[in-house]
């Protein structure tokens, strides 16, 4: 570091010019080792990725679509509750299994939405593909509420 710096002072000396990032030591001599002597811009180790405008923009449409499409499952969850007049004193219904699966219906979509939700936000910032991951939610949230509903139709006992 020392022979770096004596170069430094011999070409500030001589009239020969210098990187700018490269300054003459004015501290003590011992302050020498925090002299700047590599002029190269510094760079991120992991090399920023540039940003996919498109697939921000169809991560944002989907999940606004997603969106619209859960409170229409939370809306027909909310109509599922009428399953159960079906079950009267001549039918037999297993209530335990329809309460399970109207839970499963009603709370399974948002969950599934939520954490798309999250998923997606998570990888825009890592500056990865998202737009895949909306489509996958509201697939897997529309399986959900279709397990929720086929426990429910079990219910009944027809």
């Amino acid at each position: 570091m020392r022979r770096a710096c004596a170069a430094i002072r011999r070409g500030w000396q001589s009239g020969r010019r210098r990187s700018s990032a490269v300054r003459p030591s004015r501290a003590a001599p011992e302050e020498d080792e925090y002299l700047v002597t590599d002029p190269r811009p510094i760079v991120d180790p992991q090399g920023s990725r540039p940003t996919n405008v498109g697939d921000v923009v169809a991560s944002v449409i989907l999940l606004i679509a997603g969106g619209f499409g859960f409170a229409l499952l939370a809306v027909l969850s909310a109509l599922l509750a009428m399953v159960s007049d079906g079950c009267g004193p001549v039918s037999v219904c297993n209530f335990d299994l329809m309460g399970v699966g109207y839970v499963i219906a009603l709370a399974g979509p948002p969950l599934a939405y939520l954490a798309a939700t999250v998923w997606t936000i998570i990888r825009l910032t890592r500056r990865q593909r998202s737009w895949w991951i909306p489509i996958v939610g509201s697939a897997g949230g529309g399986a959900v509420w279709g397990v929720g509903y086929a426990m429910l139709v079990a219910s009944i006992g027809r």
